[in-house]
């Protein structure tokens, strides 16, 4: 999961549309959610079905990402993609299956700061069919489980300010830090549960909930970590080699720089994996430390 600047939404929708667009398209979102406000749940799901706009920002939202799924990382190429409301529009439940708001937060269906690009793989409730021996359900679905003691947000509160929810957001920072990777593409919370109980309660439940340990996505992630070796392990051996080559080597580190870096960029597949990789090996070789300051 890496971090996506959802507030540059309007000004990159109004460049792929033309200038006002956004603003049009607001303007339609207030419509439909004000005609919503005294329908019946069963009604507002008929209503959603029909005139679900949020559609529209499919092309902007994915230039937001570079093109991947803002949970997993994946590239678009690789499944059927939809955009998710991350607050769900018509129900929510705790992990215990126990429903939190039978409405849901419908009044944020049309709110473009609570839509995110997901793949099917992460948004559909679906058992991993490449594990034979686990019948474990992934998928988000409309679970939005909220931490013990958490405030519920009230009707109209488009940022639902007192909220703890426990599912990591790719749009907050700070959360996309919740989450590791290991050389078997396995994803994993950060922090132990005796370091910070609530943080890895957050990324060990986003784990389960987002699907990012099924197994298409650990084949991408791996790759991406056997490349970074790869080109690490070919830039130790000719700096071993050619130890008294000093511009051959200044050029060899430079070239494998940029490889690297090209693999941390935001448009790169599971990126976030190339980054924790080198924020790790960075530490270990004195030639590589430079390397945080570019990814």
């Amino acid at each position: 999961m890496r971090f996506v600047p959802i507030d540059n939404l309007p000004a990159e929708y109004d460049k792929i549309n033309g200038d006002g667009s956004f603003d049009l398209w607001l303007a339609e979102a207030e419509s439909h959610l004000n005609y919503i406000r005294g329908l019946s749940t069963t009604d507002r799901s008929t209503y959603w079905s029909k005139h679900n706009i949020w559609t529209k920002l499919y092309s902007t939202l994915s230039y937001l990402s570079g093109n991947k799924c803002w949970y997993s990382e994946s590239p678009e190429n690789s499944g059927e993609w939809e955009i998710d409301h991350f607050r769900p529009k018509a129900q929510s439940k705790q992990e215990n299956k126990i429903v939190i708001r039978d409405d849901g937060y419908w009044w944020l269906s049309y709110h473009w700061k609570n839509f995110r690009l997901a793949g099917s793989l992460v948004n559909k409730l679906r058992k991993d069919r490449f594990e034979k021996d686990k019948d474990d359900v992934l998928g988000k679905g409309n679970f939005f489980p909220l931490e013990p003691d958490s405030p519920i947000a009230q009707v109209g509160d488009l940022y639902c300010t007192y909220e703890r929810p426990i599912l990591l957001d790719p749009t907050k920072a700070r959360d996309c830090s919740l989450l590791s990777f290991d050389e078997t593409g396995e994803i994993f919370p950060r922090y132990s549960s005796t370091d910070d109980g609530i943080k890895h309660e957050r990324a060990k439940t986003s784990i389960i909930y987002y699907g990012l340990n099924h197994t298409p996505l650990k084949r991408g992630r791996v790759t991406v970590w056997q490349t970074c070796e790869r080109l690490i392990d070919e830039t130790n051996n000719f700096l071993t080699v050619y130890i008294n080559q000093t511009q051959q080597i200044e050029n060899k580190i430079t070239d494998c720089y940029s490889e690297l870096v090209r693999l941390t960029d935001k448009n790169a597949p599971y990126s976030m994996v190339a980054k924790n990789f080198l924020s790790i090996k960075s530490k270990q070789l004195g030639w590589l430390e430079e390397i945080v300051n570019v990814m």
